[in-house]
């Protein structure tokens, strides 16, 4: 409300002291010619501008031809310095153009709200098309505004400050409250300036407003540049200054709303805040507890650990012994089944027949008999054995010799042919002479000698003897 106020108030201070000729002079629009001509060109103080600045007008297309230019900076190291078309075909800064035709939609003969704007901050150049941006591009880092050039209205200066106006760049259109500002403006401030072309709502910018329109307005034209109505006027100005303000009154008043509802909000929160510290605080004291728990079990999860390493170690232990068990089972298994069936073996043995029994009783019996005509044998050979070994040693003892090839006077006279004297009397060869050598298997194994023969002979034919 404060901001429509002082429009108002420097409206009406500029229509007391300046009359009201020059008031409604400030209303007024220009119309540029079509010829190269056509022009307003002034200098001006660039220095507020070097780190920033924000161009902009109302403009109406008329002229259709080639790149009509509306404004343009130019210094003597850059003709292209500052450059604004109003088809966007010609928007140069700092030398660097953008073709931006196919932006601008307007129809000719329509006004409409063009600004460009830039700054050092953010090292970039926007355009804006009735307060929307349409186009944003970085520039160069360090570069600021050149200064010592002229500004030209209606025309580019391609040759330099104040030269090369050309028949190709001719704006022949119409221009309304053309401002510089010394800083880059925001959208939102571009975007209330392009709401109502009689609002003046450039006004309330202040110092801020370094080239202004009614400042202008009084500048030497060249050619045909003529003043023309611009559909604008003081009280139009002050209705739409104060439709602003009635704007501006409800935006408030919404606004305040919001912050009504948004300081209720912070004290409803500011409360639950304090209930989430007294919750937070129970919590910190809870997370001790639980802390100094965990720490707790922890430490009893890190001996219940050591506890599992040991009677893991135990438990590979016992598999071992387990395992060497299982062996030990199995071989007692076998073992087992060994004496299972030694004894269903015996059990079978026990389950024999008291006549299978009798029999074997018998048949030892018989058995024991015979051992005993064995025996009684046996004792009787053993006589004859010990008288046989008297008579050899007799036998070895005698001096009597025989001949090997001498006449065979006795059948004993047989052995000493080379088939039996020297040799051993084997079973072959005692049944050669089993027929007349009684007890001659008793020396199977002696080998034959002449003193065998001859107790052989001295046994059976006790009146024989060796041939002299």
């Amino acid at each position: 409300m404060k901001r429509g106020l002082d429009v108002t108030l420097l409206l009406f201070l500029l229509h007391t002291l300046g009359g009201e000729a020059s008031t409604e002079r400030r209303f007024k629009a220009l119309k540029f010619g079509q010829t190269e001509n056509d022009y307003v060109l002034f200098q001006s103080d660039m220095g507020p501008f070097r780190t920033g600045f924000t161009v902009c007008s109302w403009i109406r297309k008329i002229y259709t031809t080639n790149n009509p230019t509306w404004f343009s900076y130019a210094t003597s190291e850059q003709a292209f310095e500052i450059q604004i078309g109003d088809d966007g075909s010609q928007t140069f800064i700092f030398g660097d153009n953008s073709n931006l035709r196919s932006l601008y939609t307007v129809s000719p003969g329509t006004w409409f709200h063009n600004c460009m704007s830039w700054d050092t901050d953010t090292q970039r150049r926007d355009v804006y098309l009735d307060g929307v941006l349409i186009d944003s591009k970085a520039t160069p880092a360090g570069r600021t505004v050149g200064q010592g050039g002229s500004i030209l209205l209606g025309n580019e200066q391609w040759g330099g400050p104040g030269a090369g106006m050309d028949s190709y760049d001719i704006f022949g259109g119409e221009m309304y409250q053309l401002n510089v500002f010394s800083r880059k403006l925001s959208d939102s401030e571009i975007k209330r300036m392009s709401r109502n072309k009689c609002s003046c709502e450039e006004e309330t910018f202040g110092e801020e407003r370094i080239i202004k329109w009614e400042d202008i307005i009084l500048k030497t034209r060249t050619g045909t540049v003529t003043e023309i109505d611009s559909g604008c006027s003081l009280l139009l100005c002050l209705q739409a200054s104060r439709q602003e303000t009635n704007k501006t009154l409800a935006e408030l008043n919404k606004t305040t709303e919001v912050l009504r509802q948004t300081e209720q909000s912070l004290n409803e929160t500011l409360t639950e805040l304090e209930e989430v510290k007294k919750q937070k605080e129970v919590l910190t004291t809870d997370l001790g507890n639980k802390e100094l728990q965990l720490n707790g079990t922890l430490l009893e999860l890190e001996q219940a650990e050591e506890e599992v390493e040991s009677l893991r170690a135990t438990l590979e232990n016992t598999e071992e012994e387990l395992n060497s068990t299982r062996v030990e089972i199995v071989k007692f298994e076998e073992k087992q089944q060994s004496c299972v069936e030694e004894t269903e073996r015996i059990s079978l043995q026990l389950n024999s027949t008291e006549e299978e029994k009798q029999e074997k009783i018998e048949e030892l019996e018989m058995k024991k008999e015979e051992l005993n005509n064995i025996t009684t044998t046996l004792n009787q050979t053993k006589v004859e054995l010990d008288q046989v070994k008297d008579l050899l040693e007799k036998a070895a003892n005698s001096t009597v010799e025989c001949a090997l090839n001498s006449t065979v006077t006795s059948y004993w006279d047989l052995l000493y042919s080379e088939d039996f004297f020297g040799g051993v009397i084997t079973a072959e060869k005692i049944g050669v002479l089993r027929k007349s050598m009684e007890k001659l298997e008793f020396f199977e194994g002696v080998r034959v000698t002449d003193g065998m023969i001859r107790f052989f002979k001295l046994f059976h034919d006790g009146d024989e003897h060796c041939p002299n």
